[in-house]
């Protein structure tokens, strides 16, 4: 199975879905540490994990509240000895109560809008507020070439 093609079945129950509240924020950047990522989640921000059955994180994403209400996804990520069986998928799916009604936008990398698209995200949404559009557009001058995707319920 390639990343653009999840598996959308989902993997082993056991797997524990939690959000992590900002005291144990700690945890979730030596995660994302330990795997390449120089990261630093704020207090602010809801940060989601899926945990093995010894309670080791091994997928995680960020979501940064904007002004406008909605949340920014950053650095959905699986660990790579745990990739390929859907854990991307299993994690976002259940984090989609957490941004209802409010809706969430990310800047997915071009091979990845497939896997998004199949979890509901739009690419360059109609509605999208100002916030999001402006760190995009950031991002796009600094020459990355990241999609503009959006999820919402409504």
């Amino acid at each position: 199975m390639s990343v653009c093609e999840p598996n959308l079945s989902l993997p082993d129950p056991s797997f524990l879905f939690q959000s992590i509240e900002p005291a144990r924020a700690a945890l979730v950047d030596r995660f994302y540490r330990d795997h390449g990522y120089k990261v630093k989640c704020a207090v602010h921000e809801r940060l989601f994990v899926l945990a093995d059955s010894s309670g080791d994180f091994i997928a995680a994403a960020r979501l940064v509240p904007q002004a406008s209400g909605h949340y920014w996804l950053r650095n959905l990520l699986v660990d790579p000895q745990w990739r390929g069986r859907g854990l991307a998928s299993r994690l976002m799916i259940d984090c989609k109560p957490h941004i209802a009604p409010s809706g969430c936008y990310c800047f997915a990398l071009p091979h990845l809008t497939g896997f998004y698209r199949r979890l509901g995200f739009e690419i360059d949404p109609v509605h999208c507020p100002a916030d999001i559009v402006a760190i995009h557009q950031k991002y796009r001058s600094r020459g990355r070439d990241w999609v503009l995707m959006g999820y919402s319920q409504s």
